[in-house]
């Protein structure tokens, strides 16, 4: 997985969600699993307001959603772990191998995202105006969010933003970093080429898009369809030089893992195995525990 997914292109909320969980450590990525279920209806309820009917399909497809998690995704995950382990020891590395790895774990997270769309558009068409409208006014709030962290700082600021999460990210799968390590994200993180005043333009463009949709959400059809163009095909119609911006961005972010892959100290390199080995023990325990349910 990789060590920094912001400069990467736009992961999906629900893909997003599960990939945090991988951040955390792993006592409390099992207790946080277990409570997934409750998360995704908490987060749900802070974007719109449901009711009644609409709260029982929610439910339901939520807890369908994590028991076929269990059972199917993380098998997979635990899997993928193993075989990008081999792969980090057997070495060198590559940044378009990184590249090729990050590939791998969209197509793993466009899993989850495929399988709840159906029940989203289910619970979508059901939707009020005024319901519409929450929903729209808290995407948008989100949006705000991101301005205000990303796109409000000063230059330095987001270069010393980028750096303190990378690092972070970076010491969670390798423990702590040589002088050395630390001075090649710095540079990384000058050298990010600015782009997220860019990004908020785009995002507005996809509230827009999200907002049309959800105006013809009484055509179940239509809306499935427009929410999987919307989920999967979410960068075919970037602005060209924001696209060609992130692309030179994550080419030196793959780049800088890469590095520092490669470049691992014994110590590091048993911290990232252990890590490793920590979560595909947790992802085996996790899925076995629906057999007792």
């Amino acid at each position: 997985m990789p060590l920094h997914t912001k400069i990467s292109k736009m992961l999906s909320r629900a893909g997003l969600m599960l990939l945090v969980l991988l951040t955390l450590s792993a006592c409390t990525t099992k207790m946080a699993y277990n409570f997934l279920d409750w998360a995704i209806e908490w987060k749900v309820q802070r974007m719109v307001k449901l009711q009644g009917e609409q709260k029982i399909l929610t439910q339901k497809a939520i807890k369908d959603f994590h028991q076929w998690h269990r059972t199917t995704q993380l098998p997979q995950y635990a899997d993928y772990l193993l075989q990008l382990q081999t792969r980090v020891n057997d070495g060198p590395i590559t940044g378009e191998e990184i590249h090729a790895e990050t590939d791998k774990v969209q197509l793993l997270l466009d899993q989850s995202v495929e399988k709840v769309l159906p029940d989203a558009a289910e619970v979508l068409s059901t939707l009020s105006d005024a319901q519409v409208k929450e929903l729209l006014k808290s995407v948008a709030e989100e949006r705000d969010e991101y301005k205000e962290e990303y796109v409000d700082p000063s230059t330095s600021k987001r270069q010393k933003l980028y750096y303190k999460k990378f690092i972070k990210h970076a010491q969670d799968w390798l423990g702590h970093l040589s002088k050395a390590q630390k001075a090649k994200v710095k540079t990384w993180s000058e050298q990010i080429e600015p782009f997220e005043t860019l990004n908020l333009e785009q995002q507005k463009i996809w509230e827009k898009d999200l907002a049309t949709l959800l105006a013809q959400r009484q055509d179940k059809a239509v809306l499935l369809k427009g929410l999987q163009n919307l989920m999967f095909h979410r960068t075919d119609n970037w602005q060209p030089e924001l696209e060609a911006i992130l692309d030179r961005n994550q080419a030196m972010s793959y780049q800088l893992i890469a590095d520092l892959l490669n470049g691992m100290s014994e110590g590091q390199r048993k911290h990232m195995n252990k890590t490793i080995e920590d979560y595909v023990k947790l992802f085996g325990e996790l899925a076995g525990e629906v057999k007792s349910q």
